[in-house]
């Protein structure tokens, strides 16, 4: 893998890097956040309010960051994080196969050079390979044969104590892969125990029970209060059980093909499951063996059956990805699939074997047939080609022609080694040559301009605030430059924080939350008291991209600048904490107006509900180019002449004032193949929402006429203009209610990532003390050191009621059933210990006697 890095110029040996879609969108970020915690805010390993406007940290440490590995990052400065996390991965794929190397050596299954013919397979296996971007997986997978190797020894009665060992390295390094792997063995210890050599088969299942008790029992400390979390967002998603295949069973006979891996596969393609052709035929072996029993080869061939099926089978998936469908990447256990195959051909496989006359013709004409098909997929399939199909059938006819005309001798043996890696890393090479990777020097210039913009702000202020963006490199930039953010993107992202998003406007789907679409009410109340604005001309291909419409920055004072950048200050923005009407409780909430709701909002915590904020500005339709529409635009519907050509809805209307104009865009319309412009310039508008939001279209252009242009491509032959409609904030009376709300701030005196105290002065109209912060369960506040009960307002931030008068305020953050684990984790270590010592001190004193 190190020589293929270095092939396609990968940082440090090229102008390019490993970094590719996840890992450059998003693992990378935590990478970064990992040694900021380990070395500058531990309390950031519980919270974090880089995570959006804030969120639990535990959780996201059990999916993404508990590999060992990641303690290389330490060395890494952002700059060289790309050629730590390719130093990372060679070393996990490294590790995977010196454990299969190990397994198939220890358990006596081959020897010599056998044992690296078979190993090999299994790093270079189409699941590593496909996946080797995702970093956060291949630890547990990695280590998985060692897991197998230590169960192997409980069988055979030498000892639980690695089994153990083992089970609780699996939990911790990841346990969404940890889950998979605990379904395998519920199938694999059956097909052990068959076995006719194997004893005392009671006293073994007891002692994997009590093993698999104790490793969830210590590892409690982390999968409980992950659970939690999981609680809060991604199990709120139920999926439906249907009896039905979610894909064509027959297509996983491509995936024998090499490079059966590209972007397509990556969003909704079918398991990676390739091993060299020498370890389906070795299958062979295992299955005709008259060493192994006939309900062993049952067994097995059940084993097989049950995950492949589980590929395709909707039942099984979800039962195998714990419940949920995966987002991209599909079928992320098939690594067990090439694990087993392997296993089962290296207990098969001897030195000297040759294929049977019929297995011979079985796999002639199956490979013969496979390829004819496959040559006939070639324009219906994205990753097939000639090169492929050759490959294959090359690949399997030499070691099918090997085993039959080779004797057991050093130069078959050498033979096979030469096809096995051959074919093994012309599929590396083609599947890795389908992905398009980040160039260094795009990746530097992106986290240089952040990393300077994070410098900027924190010299010009040390306060607590939050920083919105105009520009980002993805949506864990608090992450990579260490600033407060509002952009999120995580598997365990909380559905109350992406409600809330939903209520304000901003943007929410895919496990992302981006604050794309603000206004001086939502800045202003969550605390972003700057801004990140483009300046000059900024080439997004890759560096950035451009998240933000804010005009309204326009005439902001600049704080700091730089090449393609200036930090802009926001003055009516509120400190994390504020005095504020208990009104803000009862805030109504509007499913589909999010402009309505922080009118509403805003009024309430000033103690004004009711208070009129928001207004409508009609437009008027100047011209049509290739469309009809109906006669109300707003709930209508436009829709094209000819489907052939482009199409073009031009509208106008003029400012009545100098305030902040917003276009109400609705979920129902698709902005995808559509142009918004205004007076001929693009506005950027994410499309990955299926809710209200509201674009700044300008601000200061009363009595200027604005032309608005809405452009059908192709791809795009109508529109339902849900929603469809400008509005303006009556900008004076929102600062009067800004500035009201800021005479009574939060003084923070100390604060990290977890735990905020301050003072405040409430007073008799504004006894609310309303907060910016996510509202979570883990979240305690005290008043003048006693337990109050937190309300949430507006479903999502959290607010503490209090008497008026000046008070001492504590806000501290202990992610839930943290504490429960903690101590189910240290009482079954020190009872384990107990034991130990117990049954030491027991053989000493028998010895004695």
């Amino acid at each position: 893998m190190t020589a293929y890095f270095a092939g396609r110029g990968m940082t440090p040996f090229g102008s390019s890097t490993i970094l590719t879609v996840d890992l450059g969108q998003q693992y990378l970020d935590y990478f970064i956040q990992f040694k900021h915690t380990i070395l500058s805010d531990p309390s950031a390993f519980f919270y974090s309010f880089s995570s959006g406007i804030g969120g639990d940290m535990v959780g996201e440490w059990s999916y993404y960051l508990m590999s060992p590995f990641n303690l290389l990052f330490l060395l890494a400065s952002t700059k060289t994080m790309p050629i730590w996390i390719l130093v990372v991965t060679v070393l996990k794929i490294g590790l995977a196969g010196f454990s299969m190397a190990l397994l198939i050596k220890k358990m006596n299954w081959l020897s010599g050079y056998w044992v690296l013919i078979f190993a090999i397979n299994y790093p270079l296996s189409a699941w590593f390979i496909a996946n080797d971007l995702n970093l956060l997986w291949l630890d547990t997978a990695a280590i998985f044969p060692l897991l197998i190797l230590s169960l192997e020894r409980l069988l055979a009665h030498k000892g639980s104590g690695a089994f153990l060992a083992m089970l609780v390295a699996t939990i911790i390094t990841n346990y969404y892969i940890a889950w998979m792997v605990g379904l395998f063995l519920f199938l694999y210890v059956p097909f052990r125990l068959l076995d006719g050599q194997i004893k005392n088969r009671l006293k073994i299942v007891f002692t994997l029970v009590k093993s698999g008790i104790l490793s969830i029992f210590l590892t409690a400390w982390l999968w409980l209060p992950t659970y939690a979390q999981l609680k809060m967002g991604k199990t709120t998603h139920n999926s439906t059980w249907l009896f039905k295949f979610d894909n064509n069973p027959l297509l996983l006979f491509l995936k024998l093909m090499p490079g059966s891996f590209d972007f397509d596969q990556m969003q909704t393609g079918q398991a990676n499951f390739l091993v060299a052709p020498l370890i389906l035929i070795a299958l062979w072996a295992f299955f005709a063996s008259k060493k192994f029993l006939l309900r062993e080869k049952l067994m097995a061939a059940l084993i097989l059956v049950i995950l492949i099926l589980a590929t395709t089978f909707a039942p099984l998936i979800l039962l195998f990805h714990g419940g949920q469908y995966p987002v991209w990447y599909p079928a992320r256990f098939s690594f067990l699939i090439s694990f087993f195959s392997i296993v089962l051909a290296a207990k098969g496989f001897q030195p000297n074997w040759q294929p049977s006359l019929f297995a011979r013709t079985f796999y002639l004409v199956a490979v013969l047939a496979l390829t004819i098909w496959g040559s006939s997929q070639l324009l219906k399939v994205s990753y097939l080609d000639k090169n492929a199909l050759l490959g294959f059938l090359f690949g399997y006819l030499l070691t099918i022609l090997i085993l039959i005309v080779m004797d057991g001798n050093q130069v078959k043996m050498l033979l096979l080694l030469i096809v096995t890696t051959g074919y093994l890393i012309f599929n590396a090479g083609k599947t890795l040559n389908h992905l398009s990777y980040l160039t260094k020097a795009t990746y530097e210039a992106g986290v240089t301009r952040l990393t300077a913009v994070s410098k900027a702000a924190t010299k010009h202020d040390n306060s607590w605030y939050r920083i919105s963006q105009g520009l980002s490199r993805t949506y864990n930039d608090g992450f990579s430059a260490n600033f407060k953010a509002g952009s999120h993107f995580s598997s365990l992202l909380p559905a109350t924080t992406a409600q809330f998003y939903q209520n304000i406007g901003q943007i929410e789907g895919d496990s992302k939350i981006a604050y794309d679409n603000g206004t001086t009410i939502t800045d202003s109340l969550l605390a972003f008291k700057y801004f990140i604005q483009t300046t000059g001309h900024l080439n997004t291909s890759s560096a950035y991209l451009k998240q933000s419409n804010r005009p309204d920055y326009n005439q902001q004072k600049t704080v700091a600048s730089g090449k393609n950048w200036a930090l802009k200050e926001n003055p009516t923005a509120l400190s994390l904490a504020y005095a504020a009407s208990n009104q803000a409780l009862t805030t109504p909430l509007s499913v589909r107006y999010p402009l309505v709701n922080q009118a509403n909002l805003l009024a309430s915590l000033a103690g004004l509900s009711g208070q009129q904020l928001l207004y409508r500005e009609p437009f008027q339709i100047l011209k049509t180019e290739n469309l009809t529409t109906t006669a109300d635009l707003t709930g209508g519907t436009i829709q094209k002449v000819n489907k052939h050509k482009k199409a073009v809805l031009t509208l106008a209307y003029t400012p009545t004032t100098n305030d902040s104009y917003y276009l109400n865009i609705g979920g129902a319309i698709s902005l995808d193949s559509v142009d918004l412009r205004l007076n001929g310039e693009l506005l950027t508008q994410s499309s990955s929402y299926d809710h209200t939001v509201a674009l700044n279209l300008n601000t200061n252009k009363k009595d200027q006429p604005q032309i608005l242009t809405i452009t059908l491509n192709d791809g795009a032959d109508s529109r339902y203009l849900d929603d469809f409609a400008i509005y303006y904030f009556d900008q004076q009376a929102v600062n009067q209610d800004l500035a009201k709300l800021k005479q009574h701030s939060l003084t923070i005196k100390n604060a990290n990532s977890r735990k905020i105290s301050g003072t405040i002065v409430t007073t008799a109209n504004q006894p609310l003390i309303m907060t910016s912060i996510p509202a979570a369960s883990g979240w305690q506040a005290k008043v003048d050191g006693k337990v109050v009960k937190t309300k949430t307002v507006l479903q999502g931030l959290i607010a503490i009621p209090t008497t008026p008068g000046k008070h001492h305020v504590t806000l501290t953050y202990t992610p839930p059933l943290l504490v429960p684990g903690l101590f189910l984790s240290m009482l079954t270590a020190l009872l384990i210990a107990a034991y130990a010592s117990f049954k030491k001190n027991r053989r000493q004193a028998l010895r004695r006697d």
